[in-house]
Order: C-alpha cells, then structure tokens, then sequence
C-alpha cells in the first residue's frame, strides 16, 4: 500500500475517534488473531474482516452498526461454508443457512408444528433462551412480524440430531451477508430493530461434531437437500440455501451485456416461425435458471432440425450425382447414395451431424469468432483454463481448424451433460452438469453463445412481414 494512502487511512481514523465501534471492533479482533484491515474507497473509509471460509478467507465490509453488532455478541468464532451464506458457529456446533423458499415464507409457518416465540411488539430473545416457547394456538396465525420455528422431530437412529426451521437466530442475523438488506426501515432511518423483528428465515442443524469444513459443508448439504425434498413432498414446500453474495455476483458477472442500439426502434419488416421464437422467449425468461436456459435455446436450433438437414444433404447427393465418375450400375455407388440419404426420424444424419448443418445453414466463422473476440468475458472464458470438463474446446486463435464443427461439438457436448446421466461409469457416460455447481455458475458464456446461434437461426428462417 503507498505510504500516502496509509497516511490518509491512518487521518480518518483519528477521526473517527474511539467511541466509533469499527475501531473496537478492530482491538477485539487483533486480542482474537482475526485478520483486519482499513481500505480507502475514495470518497469512503471502510474496515472489513476476513473469517475462516476452508482452505479460503471470507471477508466482510463491516459498517458502524454491524460492528456494534458484532461487539454485542462477543464476537464468536466462526467459520463460513463453501459458497453459502451459511456459518458454523464452534462454540455451540451449529450450523445455520439463510434459505430461500419457492413460496411465501408464510405457508412454511402453516406447516403443523411450527410456532410462535414472544410478542411482535416486544424484544424478542434469542431462540435458544426462551424456556417456555409460546406455543401455537388452534387456529392461530403467526403473524409477519413474530419470531417462530419450526422444529423436526428426531429420529430413532439418530436422537442427538436437531433440525429447525424459522428466524434466524441473534448471531446468525449479524453474521449473514443478508445483515445490511434486512428491513427497508433500518437502511432509511438508520435506526436498528428489535432482533426478531424483520429476521429472515434459516435452516439450523446441531447435534453434530464436524472438525473440518468440508465435513460441515457436506452435513449441511446432505441435510438441506433432504429436509427441503421432504418438506417438498408432503407440504409442497421446498427450500434452497441461499449464496453467498461473492458467488450470487459470479453467476452475473460472466453474462455479456448485451450493447445497444442508439436508433429510434422501426416497424417490424420480418415475421418469425412461431414455435421456436416461443422457445426462445422460454429461454429469456429463464434467467438465472442456467441449465433450463441452456436447453431452451438448443432446442430452437433443435427444431430447425429437419430443414438445415435436408438442405445439407441435398448439396451432397447433387454433388454425388454430378461427379462424372459416378456409376448407377455399380452398387457401391448407390450404396453411397442410400448412406446419404437414410437419415433418422425427420433429419438426416447423427443429432450431431444435424447440430452442424444448422449452425453451418445460418451463421458464418467469421460471424461466431467476432461475437467471442468482441467481449472480453467470452474470450477470456473460451480461451482461459476448461470450466467445464468434457466438452470440445473452442481455439479461437487456431484458423486452421473447422471451427464450425468444433462450435457445434461443444454445444451438443454441453446439451448431453445436462440431459443424460451414466452411473455404470463406462466408455460413453457422461458426468451429469448439476444445478448449483461451480460448472452451472460458470456456463453464462456457454448460454451467451447458444442464444447468439438461436438468433441466428431465427433471423435466417425469418420472412417478411405479412399482415
């Protein structure tokens, strides 16, 4: 760090004074052997922290009120879980994971056995301090603004296991990178709630004694997914832990924004083939669900099919019948002739060899090499380190290659490992593309690229306007 900028962080401190809780955060946590440290952020002086996060460090930007947050609680020691926004807190042995719900929180508090703590008026304690939880009442509804919980009911195998679902409990509020997005009113009027009121819901498990990250990471991931599955089968709710914010930013940062035109807009001149311009609305709509993503835009190439097929294999039979060596009374000749044209179901060829008739039918390489060298995201993921195992590697720089074949092979690639899945491990199987893995975060230069290619398709089977 330059010496004038040390000068300028080490001035606004001292004007901060003692009293400002990041700078007793910063003691406490130096007595604790927790990394710090200051950043200027013209025009802003800030402290963050860096927590345990595996072989990784988490770091936390921690304002004034989050510090006395932090403060209030003693500062625990804890350690954040993979690309969650989940913690393990060691002094009790638990772990607790923001969750999000495909409904309304309040349908998860109708599920039978879940229940109220305190007054929506009042303080409310943390959920472990309350000894007489009030219990839910026939009829009764909790109301938006009350804490509750929902606990499961142990199992004979194992009894020492517990499993909750509800507020978040006091730390896990401070800690979770949800902390600053909590209430509209505390961001306004910069005045804290009421621990309880405007907590957000988590998953909590205890009775376990992981020593290592990867153990807790894996408990919650065995947990969740069967809570949430089950919770999702006999109450049709099911839950997600949420991202950290470092991964949900990724699964954004690595789309190419898209540039627009500077031109007032014109009437439409062309019409589009219905079915698949649905499937590529299927797809736009699909954001952030990457694999559904992905599928919808291969299958407005898929749908072309048939026609780009055709029209490949209608060049190649000319071909043969124009070649002045060709034979009608050798058989061997028209074997070759039965061989182009007995094609599968309504294209001719392999999926395959369909794929690369119609990317060859409505784009150019030129077309494709200029849309990945244009943005910086594309050409460094497509000539960067493989992200995704077991696909066709795209060399851009390489002119000699048919880089239209190797374009095609890597979507289809992509296409099988998301739809077909092998556990026999022989030679053709294919590792499933999960959801929320690392290899789904880092497919958004993979969607970019199909959808280019479904506009492309698009734009080539378009025809004029007819009214």
């Amino acid at each position: 760090m330059p010496d004038d900028t040390s000068d300028l962080i080490q001035q606004k401190k001292a004007e901060l004074g003692e009293s400002d809780a990041r700078i007793q955060l910063e003691k406490r946590c130096t007595e604790l052997g927790i990394e710090n440290e200051w950043v200027w952020s013209d025009p802003d002086l800030r402290f963050r922290v860096a927590f345990p996060n595996g072989r990784n460090k988490r770091w936390r930007l921690v304002g004034e009120r989050t510090a006395a947050e932090f403060l209030s609680i003693d500062f625990p020691p804890v350690t954040y879980l993979g690309d969650f926004d989940a913690v393990y807190f060691k002094n009790s042995g638990t772990i607790e994971a923001y969750v999000l719900t495909n409904s309304p929180t309040r349908r998860i508090q109708n599920i039978p056995g879940a229940r109220r703590i305190g007054h929506p008026q009042l303080e409310i304690p943390d959920l472990d301090e309350d000894p007489e939880i009030e219990q839910r009442q026939s009829g009764e509804r909790i109301g938006i603004n009350d804490a509750w919980i929902l606990e499961f009911s142990p199992t004979a195998d194992r009894p020492d296991l517990r499993v909750e679902i509800g507020s978040a409990s006091r730390e896990f509020s401070i800690f979770s990178e949800r902390n600053r997005m909590r209430g509209s009113a505390r961001i306004r009027d910069r005045e804290p709630l009421p621990f309880g009121l405007g907590r957000f819901t988590s998953l909590r498990i205890s009775g376990i004694n992981p020593t290592r990250h990867d153990e807790m990471l894996e408990i919650l991931n065995r947990v969740a997914g069967a809570a949430s599955f089950e919770l999702d089968l006999q109450y049709g709710t099911a839950l997600t832990i949420a991202p950290s914010e470092a991964a949900d930013r990724a699964r954004f940062r690595i789309r190419v924004a898209q540039a627009r035109a500077q031109e007032p807009p014109r009437n439409p001149q062309n019409q589009y083939p219905e079915k698949p311009l649905s499937l590529y609305w299927y797809g736009r709509r699909s954001s952030g669900i990457p694999l559904l993503e992905y599928l919808a835009y291969y299958q407005v190439l898929e749908y072309f099919f048939p026609s780009f097929s055709h029209r490949d294999t209608l060049t190649r039979l000319r071909n043969e019948l124009l070649d002045p060596r060709f034979r009608p009374d050798d058989d061997s000749n028209l074997v070759r002739i039965i061989n182009l044209t007995s094609g599968k179901g309504k294209g001719f060829g392999s999926e395959r060899d369909q794929l690369r008739s119609t990317i060859g039918g409505c784009v150019t390489e030129s077309h494709i090499r200029e849309f990945i060298t244009d943005s910086e995201t594309l050409s460094e993921h497509f000539s960067g380190k493989q992200k995704i195992k077991d696909v066709t590697i795209l060399n851009i720089k390489d002119s000699q290659n048919d880089f239209l074949k190797s374009v095609a092979d890597r979507v289809y690639d992509i296409r099988c490992r998301i739809v077909h899945a092998k556990e026999d491990g022989g030679r053709t199987s294919v590792d499933l593309l999960l959801p929320f893995s690392k290899e789904a975060e880092a497919l958004g230069p993979d969607i970019d690229l199909v959808k280019f290619l479904a506009q492309k398709v698009l734009i080539a089977s378009a025809s004029r306007l007819r009214l």
